[in-house]
């Protein structure tokens, strides 16, 4: 019996690792096949590959200036990337990839965990990898994912420690702690620390050792400290900036950071970008009844306080709850081996029909006049998408894992048809690659490239060379020059009311220099162009040289 279960077991293993296998390599498949979309990935992108070049791995510049919105460890990760694989697309988001995967394993070990079930588990972890959100957030580059990565790792840990109190989960759950607070401050605490108090674990007699938290506190102040307190040390501006700016202010100001929301703004598109899931656990709400009450006031803290906490901020963006959606995995693949047959026969036509018009709609979007380009093998690949969709719901028994293998289908074949999607439409996607391939096939890209009223950190990435920004009246262009020790910055930045800087600028536009705009350029403006010939446009930038 007991090799029989042992063999079990292998066969489940083996299952989970060709699963995660092939989602790497779907992952993989095109990764650099669209440009950095502007603003946030872009502006990740560009500051790891200031920080590779400069081998500045503790000041974060973004397009020649310091910049500290966030702590270093998302820039050194993709930096790491870009060391592997180029200054690239797709080295800057690899290890997006691999946070993506680990999450997914860390959701599986959670889930077997909790409810002690492989099945479950499964479920929870194909959930997971295929919620919109979750997806969205391993292919733009932000702090997010890595953060859930941490975050995920740190809960994970902690329900391992629970029942044995083993020092080295206590370790591994402070040092994952510290570095959530490295990838994003202290908000990267709020998920693990409500999952601390919620997590009972029945007959769990041995003591905790006093002595080893304080051993796994101590680390966890060192490293989490370290590099705030390095600064703070060089700059005591450093105390107000981080307490007051990204702490106080981006919780309680809307115009700090320009992420202003409603309050309902999680209540919304949480489900949106959950769906088929969502609508799963919003038709059977009254069957979470049957948790068991550790169980209810584990998800009531994972789910409901930070539902609140993030909809009270007034910075809002849907990555911002990404555990969140780890915590909605594990519900749902619960309870869906809570529900009857007929129930999960009729989730199962639901979500064959809810599939089925997405990919319908993917096939008319190249038919439909809304500016997109979809080349003519992808309308093809999203017909063979709707084929794959009909053999799942023709020959599969109705069931949990009709619905799973029919969602996951659907993921795989829809992650490679997005890279081409996206690669094709640059202008709708808010990309300047054409803009870049427009200066390399006009041999320009040796020139200095300006830049009029607009951050553009998507171009100097694609160019992979720095660009002169010129600020008139654009609020993105307003940066923290007050951490600048010396005037090296002023070679990065140009203010056009500034005579001094009016002056530089004249000079560089009347050498060889290529100017770029976001259209036309206002008319008090047009002398900016008066040595330049030659215009070109592509998309709403112009190009003048």
């Amino acid at each position: 019996m007991d090799m029989k279960r042992a063999f079990a077991g292998l066969r489940h293993h083996t299952l989970v690792a060709a699963l995660l296998f092939l989602l790497l390599l779907v992952l993989l498949y095109n990764l650099g096949g669209w440009g950095l979309v502007e603003t946030s990935e872009a502006r990740y992108a560009e500051i790891s590959r200031e920080m590779l070049l400069s081998g500045d791995w503790l000041y974060p510049h973004l397009l020649g200036i310091q910049h500290f919105h966030k702590p270093p460890i998302t820039y050194m990760i993709s930096a790491a990337g870009m060391g592997l694989f180029g200054v690239n697309e797709f080295g800057v988001r690899f290890f997006l990839q691999i946070s993506l995967l680990a999450q997914a394993l860390l959701v599986y070990r959670i889930a077997r965990e909790l409810f002690q079930s492989r099945k479950i588990a499964f479920t929870a972890l194909v959930i997971y990898v295929t919620l919109p959100a979750v997806l969205i957030a391993a292919r733009n580059l932000t702090t997010d994912s890595f953060l859930a990565t941490f975050e995920l790792l740190a809960i994970w840990a902690w329900m391992k420690y629970k029942p044995s109190k083993k020092p080295s989960w206590l370790y591994l759950f402070y040092l994952a702690l510290a570095l959530a607070f490295l990838t994003k401050g202290p908000v990267g605490l709020i998920f693990p620390v409500l999952v601390v108090l919620g997590y009972r674990v029945k007959g769990a007699n041995a003591r905790p050792s006093l002595m080893h938290h304080l051993v796994g506190l101590s680390l966890f102040l060192i490293l989490s400290a370290s590099w705030y307190v390095y600064l703070m040390w060089q700059n005591r501006q450093f105390v107000d900036y981080f307490l007051l700016n990204h702490i106080v202010k981006r919780y309680t100001s809307p115009e700090t950071f320009g992420r202003s929301q409603p309050w309902w703004f999680y209540l919304a598109f949480i489900p949106v970008l959950s769906l088929p899931w969502s609508a799963m656990l919003l038709l059977h709400l009254p069957a979470l009844r049957k948790l068991v009450p550790e169980q209810k006031r584990l998800f009531v803290l994972w789910l409901l306080v930070p539902l609140l906490f993030f909809s009270f901020s007034s910075s809002k963006l849907i990555l911002y709850v990404l555990p969140m959606l780890a915590g909605i995995a594990l519900l749902i693949s619960w309870l869906l081996y809570q529900l009857t047959a007929n129930e999960l026969r009729i989730i199962s036509r639901i979500t064959f029909v809810y599939l089925g018009l997405v990919v319908l709609g993917l096939v008319l979007l190249r038919f439909l006049p809304l500016g997109y380009t979809v080349p003519l093998p992808l309308v093809l690949f999203a017909v063979l998408m709707l084929g794959v969709l009909y053999l799942l719901w023709r020959y599969m028994r109705q069931s949990i894992q009709q619905v799973v293998a029919a969602v996951l289908a659907f993921t795989i074949f829809l992650i490679p048809l997005s890279t081409h999607i996206l690669g094709a439409n640059a202008v709708q996607m808010n990309s300047s690659r054409a803009v870049a391939n427009l200066i390399r096939e006009e041999n320009l890209q040796g020139r200095t490239i300006v830049v009029y009223d607009r951050l553009l950190p998507s171009l100097a990435f694609a160019l992979n060379k720095d660009i002169v920004s010129v600020s008139d009246q654009h609020h993105s262009l307003k940066r923290e020059t007050q951490f600048e020790t010396g005037n090296a910055w002023r070679n990065h930045l140009l203010r056009i009311q500034d005579r001094q800087d009016s002056t530089r600028l004249r000079e560089l536009l009347n050498s060889q220099a290529v100017l770029v705009s976001k259209r036309e350029l206002p008319a008090n403006r047009n002398w900016l162009r008066s040595q330049l010939l030659h215009s070109r446009q592509v998309g709403v930038w112009m190009v003048y040289y």
